[in-house]
């Protein structure tokens, strides 16, 4: 009974949907978090005449910046349009909340030193520091610093603790940088509650189409045995 088979993917598809809402309003609050969207398509069996499953099709982030939280912190720097801050571990972040290492280093949290045109951010002991909308680093004393490096990345893909890994491009041109402030989620909570009890209902709905299609088979085996 094929039609077992085509509620099943509606299913599997509606759960996808599911985990991608649900984690998007689970980081309505974290910084830097890029909104996750699932494409949908439908796809027939090999051989088959029309498109008759459902499956989850390109998964891609959304682009727009999220709000910008003001903290004064001049450690801190917010991205104004496209692209990552690159780190000298290899993956990227717009997750702006930087601070000072023990050697004067603009890293993230977790240590990850935030990279710039000739390297990495290095500021002497006692000594300040600015940031230009373009990313210019100047040091109080030492002067122009670098300027930090923000790339657009091919194949993006999240690898948690705002993180994300794929193949940089170019430097983004049009970019901004503010200091002082940490850029938010762009997760819509409002769009993600009601995308949440939509999927839950198209589930539901496909549960029932499963169990309906189960019985009746079952019917038509006691039918036949008897």
């Amino acid at each position: 009974m094929r039609d077992i088979y085509i509620a099943l993917s509606g299913a599997t598809a509606a759960w996808d949907h599911l985990s991608a809402v649900s984690n998007n309003l689970a980081n309505a609050q974290t910084q830097g978090y890029r909104e996750t969207r699932v494409a949908f398509e439908l796809a027939g069996p090999p051989g088959s005449m029309g498109s008759q499953y459902a499956a989850t099709g390109k998964t891609s982030y959304s682009t727009e910046d999220g709000a910008l939280q003001m903290d004064n912190d001049p450690n801190h720097i917010a991205l104004r349009g496209d692209g990552f801050f690159a780190l000298d571990d290899g993956t990227f972040t717009r997750d702006g909340s930087f601070r000072l290492d023990n050697e004067g280093q603009l890293v993230t949290s977790d240590g990850a030193a935030v990279l710039a045109d000739g390297g990495a951010i290095q500021v002497a002991a006692g000594e300040s520091f600015t940031v230009a909308s373009d990313g210019t680093v100047t040091g109080s004393k030492s002067g122009e610093l670098g300027r930090i490096s923000v790339v657009s990345l091919g194949g993006a893909r999240p690898l948690g603790g705002n993180r994300w890994s794929g193949t940089p491009g170019e430097t983004k041109e049009g970019t901004t940088f503010v200091q002082g402030a940490v850029e938010g989620s762009n997760a819509d909570t409002m769009r993600g509650m009601i995308e949440m009890m939509e999927a839950s209902r198209y589930f539901e709905a496909e549960q029932k189409a499963i169990q309906a299609s189960d019985e009746i088979r079952a019917r038509l085996n006691r039918i036949g045995g008897s």
